[in-house]
């Protein structure tokens, strides 16, 4: 499917690389501000001042243009008599944009622009962590499994020619964006059946929250095994626009497809900023009433190394933990010591994580034979990782069980009741750990209980509640 670009844009950008498979971040050095940037009011990414600096006379540069509303017919044709190629999106307020640094210039000061950031790219940062977090309880106890919800993994692909991802069954939907989306080709292709073809992260995150396992009956199962999957591959290099038009794809379908969480094990380095278009992207759609979870990101163990896109008070910010239920990985990012914004929402687990290995999973075959070693012939099928892109699907996951298990409850509401019935961790403060370590049994009971007491039935004995659950809930 494919909406006309009008007129240019190249990609210089920052790679989301795997989350998962720790990499070099991407950090950006202001060089120097042209003078044209001077009477501009709105906020200009650095590594965009960068990139246009550096850029040589008719070299094009992709950058990401946000308005302050959806840009109205004329707002885009003002953009177009700068030169620039255009690409504009259904659901989200901006445009991306294809041209030299002269034209680029050239957008700002325009009426109702908020800020303009370089299309960088980013980085991608189970049968012991699944009763870990007690979701083979929210399945035998209370009946829960995730049944109606879909959840959007906005990643690498989803092989869904795995047994445990079967395409037309557990994936409902798979879509492959870009790469090339200022070249004539389609920027979206729906219905594909293996979209991870070069990577296999988004296949081991994708059966992480909601594998069925039955590659090997049932051993190596996710999360939430009755939910459904609506894949957004980018491939092996995941850049802004392609996540922004991810984004923009759920936002438009959710309804079809019954999408209810997106999924994100990625992102960057850098400060945090509300102007930045993926958290403008995911504030629209929490605002939509859809659940946006973000891996915390792989740089630890120093301070104030969050991925910025899950510092946004809207969304989850996932950090990893060990298989005991009580330590923090060294890796995870931490936050910031007593800051209101700079913490995860929640620990999960996160380290020697196993779960589906895609057919055709480049990245994820490098470890093929240590995963041999440790997993037997169960690693023909599987395979083990470790990173906040690990953890972040069970927290994906379990956010399905929870809305299956009470429909009604907002991403908000979600948030605060995984706060609540998380379980603590001593000898961590909120800037590492989050509120503690992910108790899905709890979270979903919680949930049901909150259900019941919408509709006026019998409130459950309180006692199986863990006490923070209980003080929550006020009772």
């Amino acid at each position: 499917m494919r909406r006309g670009w009008h007129v240019t844009a190249t990609a210089i950008a920052v790679v989301i690389g795997l989350l998962g498979f720790q990499g070099v971040p991407v950090r950006a050095q202001l060089l120097g501000i042209a003078p044209t940037w001077l009477s501009f009011t709105g906020e200009i990414d650095p590594i965009l001042r960068h990139a246009l600096d550096a850029a040589a006379p008719g070299e094009l540069v992709e950058s990401v243009v946000v308005f302050d509303q959806y840009p109205s017919a004329l707002a885009l044709a003002t953009v177009r008599t700068t030169g620039v190629q255009v690409l504009p999106f259904r659901m989200l307020p901006m445009v991306g944009v294809r041209g030299t640094a002269v034209q680029i210039l050239g957008l700002v000061g325009l009426p109702g622009v908020r800020s303009i950031h370089h299309n960088r790219q980013l980085d991608y940062f189970l049968n012991q962590s699944v009763p870990l977090i007690g979701a083979d309880r929210v399945w035998t106890e209370l009946g829960v499994t995730g049944r109606g919800v879909g959840v959007a993994v906005i990643d690498s692909g989803i092989d869904g020619t795995h047994p445990d991802l079967p395409f037309g069954q557990k994936v409902i939907q798979n879509v492959k964006v870009g790469p090339d989306l200022f070249g004539a080709g389609p920027i979206v292709v729906e219905n594909l059946a293996n979209t991870d073809t070069t990577s296999g992260h988004g296949t081991h995150v994708a059966s992480t929250a909601a594998g069925t396992g039955a590659a090997l009956a049932g051993k190596y199962r996710g999360v939430a095994i009755g939910a459904n999957l609506v894949g957004l591959g980018a491939g092996e290099a995941l850049f802004v626009l392609t996540a922004l038009e991810a984004f923009d794809w759920v936002l438009t379908n959710r309804d079809t497809y019954g999408i209810r969480v997106i999924s994100n094990s990625w992102g960057t380095s850098g400060p945090f900023s509300p102007n930045d278009p993926i958290n403008v992207a995911s504030k629209m759609a929490h605002d939509a009433g859809l659940v946006v979870v973000f891996a915390a990101g792989n740089d630890g163990p120093g301070q104030n190394t969050l991925n910025p896109f899950c510092v946004a008070p809207w969304v989850i910010c996932v950090a990893a933990g060990l298989k005991d239920g009580q330590t923090l990985a060294d890796f995870s990012s931490r936050g910031i010591p007593g800051d209101p914004l700079y913490h995860p929402t929640i620990t999960a687990p996160g380290a020697d994580i196993v779960a589906a290995r895609a057919s055709t999973g480049i990245v994820i075959d490098t470890f093929f034979a240590v995963d041999l070693i440790n997993l037997g012939t169960d690693a023909v099928s599987y395979a083990a990782a470790s990173g906040t892109s690990m953890a972040t699907p069970h927290v994906s996951g379990t956010v399905a069980l929870m809305l299956e298990a009470n429909p009604a409850l907002t991403p908000d509401q979600i948030k605060s009741t995984l706060e609540g019935s998380a379980t603590p961790m001593p000898g961590y403060e909120e800037y590492q750990v989050g509120a503690g370590y992910l108790n899905a049994f709890q979270a979903v009971t919680v949930a049901l209980m909150l259900a019941w007491n919408k509709d006026g039935l019998a409130v459950p004995k309180t006692a199986m509640l863990h006490p923070m659950a209980r003080n929550a809930l006020g009772i």
